[in-house]
């Protein structure tokens, strides 16, 4: 066999993409923009994580960590010393709502820094909130975070204390950012009292149920929002107490994180 023959016989017939065509389909992909069509799922998910949380920070805290309007009303008592028995209830109202700002502008610029409604964007804002439940849950776990005591307010480090309730209020903003990032805002991500007007007000609040979806979403929305408070409440009287309840809201979220990457794109 000739010198030519060998060569061709030994000279492979495909060659493998190049690094750069590599990188260049996952950053393509990276960017991609989700399919919405189903994604109000998610946002409903999202309902059942509120209650799940608020139900236990209430418990725990006598504060809310993503219906920010009560913690403006206890906010407000705290300027005549109420409620009774919760002294120091306004401060933690205050935390919660200053974190809650404070991550609503963080979700709202990052978003839009990264790209509404792309993969990547919803990846890293869903891993940030599921983190920030991590980190919570871990402080509360090992017993550096006491959770039912109105002496922590008085113990040798109280803003200790502070820190999951700002960790945790941080992140709900995330919750209300992807509703409205994915176009669902009739979904309730934290607010319920426009949602139950605007159910009674519908003029087809009795259509079936094919023809009215925005009214399906918003009955779905309080159903998973109470069936979160429901199974938060039972499962912080449980041994596992607010850490279980938090453990497994982080692990929804990063469900849902990972869950967009494989997510159909537009």
């Amino acid at each position: 066999m000739a010198n030519g023959d060998v060569s061709k016989l030994w000279t492979p017939s495909y060659k493998s993409p190049s690094l750069s065509f590599r990188l260049s389909r996952v950053c393509s992909r990276w960017t991609e923009t989700v399919d919405t069509s189903f994604a109000d799922r998610v946002c409903l998910i999202l309902c059942l994580i509120t209650g799940l949380c608020d139900s236990c920070a209430f418990n725990s805290w006598s504060c809310f960590l993503a219906m920010q309007t009560g913690n403006t009303i206890v906010l407000g008592l705290g300027a005549s010393q109420q409620p009774i028995g919760t002294p120091l209830g306004w401060a933690r109202s205050a935390v919660s709502i200053s974190s809650f700002i404070a991550g609503a502008i963080t979700f709202d610029r990052l978003t839009k820094a990264l790209g509404v409604r792309r993969r990547g964007t919803l990846v890293i804002s869903f891993g940030l909130q599921s983190t920030l439940i991590i980190i919570a849950a871990v402080l509360i776990q090992i017993n550096i975070i006491q959770k039912q005591d109105e002496r922590l307010f008085t113990s040798e480090n109280p803003l200790l204390s502070l820190i999951p309730i700002c960790l945790l209020a941080f992140q709900s903003a995330g919750s209300i950012n992807s509703t409205r990032m994915l176009g669902f805002n009739e979904i309730p991500g934290v607010v319920l009292t426009s949602v139950y007007y605007d159910i009674a007000s519908d003029p087809g609040l009795f259509e079936r149920p094919s023809r009215n979806i925005k009214r399906n979403r918003r009955i779905g929305g309080v159903v998973m929002l109470l069936m979160g408070a429901i199974i938060g409440g039972w499962l912080s009287r449980s041994k596992g107490g607010m850490g279980l309840v938090l453990w497994i809201a982080a692990s929804l979220k990063l469900c849902i994180s990972a869950g967009w990457l494989f997510w159909p794109h537009a």
